[in-house]
């Protein structure tokens, strides 16, 4: 493009704006940031390109206008307090946008983004050297303050932010298994030096920290509390509290939560995550723990650090209150003495933790030899298998395994069902797989494969029990990721026509299709999300098309349409054609989505996600995922990466 009689490319716009991506400010802005005193005239062109902008940063909400509203909005070159810039107005004379040089330099240094009239974000190139190192939530927005210390579009650590808003970062980065975005949460060993403890404190945060780090990637991935669709929803904590001066030998008083909840929305099922102890470090939060993935019914007893207490995702005295109804004395007795143990743990020392959650077994097995009725039993066998697993997931239970491995041995012994034998053992498969995750210097390959196996084992041992569809899956799903594709096809074949009427049976069916569909046709009917209307894959026929499925919540997928979206420019002239099948829950996230970015092709929408009919009709069982089709309307490739599609595309085209 040509701006004041200077013709600029691509590669000199991004490389000028270090930000890495020319859709996110683009070539126009450039042009303004030259030509910042030109006496050129706003234009209906200028409002619309600068709308066109959007935050770098998530998880934002400014105000948008619909195309036929800009006709109402303005644009206008004006001086303010803080700089000269570009200022856009909506309809209502409220402000949209304000970009502007604060160090008159000529050159945009801070772009702030508004809602209903209130500045709610802010980016900021502080040292003036054309590269974005500051993100700013402000006003309804919260507080967060991120730095970019490398300018590669990535938050490398908070200069602010609550603890409410930690919480949430928490469950973002468990969703998307983001190590990286959890370790920023964390405190550093400097800030630990820093704090004025005592040396004995001090070890312990240390050794608290760096576990929580070595162990977040193979803890989200384990765990199945927080999921790809959860949304955080609020924090819950007691108030927080001072430990003042002098305590353990400290130096000074600092400021914490202890066992602090994040409270999680799992497509209307809502859940819980402890996220354990906070510090305040000037005006930031910091992180301590690994988090701790609180199942229904279950203890979370957390080993705290100052101020010692448990969490219960029920709001009984124990998981074991409610069964108390109706039930005999000698049980009301065993109860009670559940409950005793309970609340032993809330003050109990992290050596004393072990040996009250082996007592609190004890009590277990005796309600189980206790019950009267096989409903009585089923309620406590299966509270023994979530609450010890649980306290291993945790780590405060170094014999646990084994006490799982010796209950299941038991288990005859009180007549247990062939169903409650397999609901104990597939959480043995669990535990003893996360516990083997632990250890310093595991083999994630070989712990895979040995998971795998475990699998099997369970499948042939129970294929009636209620968790053989999901095992099942789980193997057919690695064996198709390392690319063993006839064992997939097989695991995949054998828990559709063996549990066809299950959940998982229905999504391994759609799995099968999908691995057979190379070379046959392409058929897809669905309503649009971006517009009225419907699509039919008909209408495309005669051009090669990618089919990218894609939600609001996948960060690999906002990848892949960047990616998308060059691809479409490099074969245009193919007339290589896009279509987006968002797989949101609910479609008003994509359509915000593609609010705030530009991605101008065909975007359908699949009800309900991926448990939906469109998505398990097309076995989509993880996100991204494409399908390339031919101008045949055939399908040549599915599962295909990102980075192998400009190679798919190129040999489709020849």
């Amino acid at each position: 493009m040509k701006c004041h009689g200077q013709e600029f490319r691509k590669s000199e716009v991004q490389r000028w704006s270090g930000k890495g991506s020319i859709s996110t400010y683009s070539a126009w802005l450039v042009c303004a940031i030259f030509s910042i005193f030109s006496a050129a005239d706003a234009s209906a062109q200028d409002v619309s390109q600068a709308l066109s902008f959007r935050p770098r940063q998530p998880d934002v909400n400014v105000e948008l206008v619909t195309p036929e509203q800009e006709k109402d909005c303005s644009f206008a070159r004006i001086k303010k307090p803080d700089g000269e810039g570009f200022l856009v107005t909506g309809p209502a004379g409220q402000t949209l946008r304000w970009f502007v040089d604060t160090n008159a330099d000529n050159k945009l240094d801070r772009w702030c983004y508004f809602n209903n009239g209130v500045e709610v974000y802010r980016e900021q190139d502080t040292n003036f050297d054309g590269s974005v190192e500051d993100y700013r939530w402000l006003s309804t927005e919260g507080l967060r303050w991120g730095v970019d210390g490398n300018r590669d579009g990535v938050i490398d650590s908070w200069k602010m932010i609550s603890a409410e808003e930690v919480s949430a970062e928490v469950v973002r980065a468990a969703s998307a298994a983001d190590s990286q975005r959890f370790d920023r949460l964390l405190l550093t060993n400097d800030e630990i030096d820093n704090l004025g403890l005592g040396d004995e404190k001090v070890d312990q945060l240390k050794q608290r920290v760096r576990d929580a780090r070595e162990q977040f990637e193979a803890w989200a991935k384990g765990q199945n509390v927080v999921t790809r669709e959860s949304r955080w929803s609020n924090f819950g904590a007691e108030k927080p509290g001072v430990v003042p001066a002098g305590t353990d030998g400290s130096k000074q008083d600092i400021v914490v939560y202890e066992n602090a909840v994040a409270l999680i929305d799992n497509e209307g099922n809502p859940k819980q995550l402890m996220i354990g102890t906070l510090v305040q470090i000037d005006k930031s939060w910091k992180l301590v723990d690994l988090p701790k993935a609180i199942t229904d019914g279950a203890v979370v007893a957390n080993g705290s650090l100052f101020f010692p207490a448990s969490f219960s995702s029920r709001s009984t005295a124990g998981a074991g209150a409610g069964a108390a109804e109706g039930i005999s004395k000698a049980m009301e007795r065993l109860v009670g003495e559940l409950q005793t143990i309970d609340e032993k743990l809330v003050n109990a020392k992290s050596n004393e933790r072990p040996v009250l959650h082996s007592s609190r077994a004890d009590i277990l097995e005796k309600l189980i030899s206790a019950s009267v009725s096989s409903e009585e039993r089923t309620t406590w066998v299966q509270q023994f298998a979530d609450t010890v697993g649980a306290a291993i997931q945790i780590g405060e239970y170094p014999q646990g395994v084994k006490r799982l491995d010796d209950f299941i041995s038991k288990l005859p012994t009180v007549k247990a069902s062939s169903q409650e034998m397999a609901y104990v053992e597939y959480r043995f498969v669990t535990a003893a797989h996360t516990e083997k995750l632990k250890e310093p210097k595991a083999d994630f390959e070989k712990l895979q494969q040995s998971y795998i196996d475990d699998l099997e084992k369970f499948v042939r041992k129970y294929p009636e029990g209620d968790d053989a569809p999901d095992a099942m899956l789980q193997i057919a799903l690695a064996a198709e990721f390392s690319g063993e594709l006839d064992a997939a096809k097989q695991w995949y074949g054998k828990a559709s026509s063996d549990y066809g009427d299950s959940s998982a049976g229905r999504k391994a069916a759609g799995a099968l299709k999908r691995l057979n569909m190379i070379g046959k046709s392409f058929t897809l009917v669905a309503p649009r999300l971006d517009v009225d209307g419907g699509f039919k894959s008909d209408a495309y026929r005669g051009v090669p098309v990618v089919y990218h499925c894609w939600a609001s919540w996948c960060d690999g997928c906002k990848v892949e349409m960047r990616a998308l979206s060059q691809l479409q420019d490099k074969f245009a002239a193919n007339k290589l054609k896009v279509v987006g099948i968002n797989l949101d829950n609910n479609p008003e996230y994509g359509k915000a989505f593609l609010k705030q970015n530009s991605y101008p092709w065909v975007h359908v929408y699949g009800k309900d996600g991926l448990e939906g009919e469109l998505a398990v009709g097309l076995g989509i069982l993880t996100l991204p995922a494409n399908f390339v089709v031919n101008a045949k309307g055939e399908v040549v490739k599915t599962g295909v990466h990102w980075t192998e599609l400009e190679q798919v595309i190129e040999s489709l085209v020849k």
